[in-house]
């Protein structure tokens, strides 16, 4: 083999290997790009379930600590981490909420847009949902809500935070009539247990009546950390709190 075709066939694999490089890198930036979005969504997801039971210290733990912190309302204007704390502490008071208070946050529709460095991100989603509070199964300001939100994440330390929301709500659709919360609908099922139904066979395991499933205000437990913190969340301490449902 000559040294000329020799060195032809060198620069040749030399140039596939640059090429194949090139390639790579390009594929490393979209996964890179790609996970930073499902983190983002996990984050978004995350902060709807703290909503739902006003769990306020994981809440507020999903916001970043850093400039340009707010939270633009109907109501107002809530600014900095601090404002953030405000609002869903009532008022830094950190009253609260009824045990029976429920605001289901249900994201949809989500569009993320991460910035070419990576440490920024914009979002875009529905957020339709039920608010209410339910008293011993009595129901009382139920509404549905439909919103949208734009949002601003930032990467801290590499870890995905929030760090605004604007917030718009088109419709609410008031439902008092229509809604009844889990004591009445459980008392049915305990009262008629054993009487079977048409599609329901025995199950394996009878009911517990004192399941705290069967009750306002019980917070489903979280099968993950926070996705800020990585702490463990307040559910279970707060679950302590309630009481088995009566069937009187």
């Amino acid at each position: 083999m000559s040294d000329n075709i020799l060195e032809e066939r060198i620069q040749a694999l030399e140039s596939q290997l640059q090429q194949q490089a090139a390639h790579i890198e390009v594929l490393e930036k979209k996964l890179t790009e790609l996970d930073n979005i499902e983190v983002i969504k996990r984050l978004q997801k995350a902060y709807g379930y703290y909503v739902e039971h006003w769990m306020y210290e994981e809440i507020v733990d999903c916001f970043s600590d850093g400039p340009g912190v707010y939270l633009n309302w109907i109501e107002g204007v809530w600014k900095g981490k601090e404002g953030v704390r405000r609002y869903f502490t009532h008022g830094g008071k950190a009253t609260p909420t009824p045990s029976g208070f429920s605001h289901q946050l249900m994201p949809t529709s989500g569009l993320i847009t991460v910035a070419p460095d990576g440490l920024t991100a914009k979002g875009r989603w529905y957020g339709f949902g039920a608010i209410f509070n339910s008293d011993e199964g009595k129901v009382e300001k139920a509404e549905f809500t439909s919103g949208i939100y734009e949002v601003n994440y930032v990467k801290e330390d590499g870890i995905w935070k929030i760090r605004s929301f604007d917030w718009v709500i088109p419709y609410v659709v008031r439902i008092n009539e229509m809604c009844e919360g889990p004591e009445l609908r459980s008392r049915r099922i305990i009262k008629g247990a054993g009487e079977g139904g048409a599609f329901i066979p025995d199950p394996d395991t009878p009911l517990d009546e004192k399941d705290l499933r069967y009750v306002s205000g019980y917070v489903f437990p979280f099968h993950y950390p926070h996705p800020v913190t990585g702490k463990k969340t307040s559910e279970e301490k707060r679950n302590a709190q309630l009481k088995p449902l009566t069937l009187e």
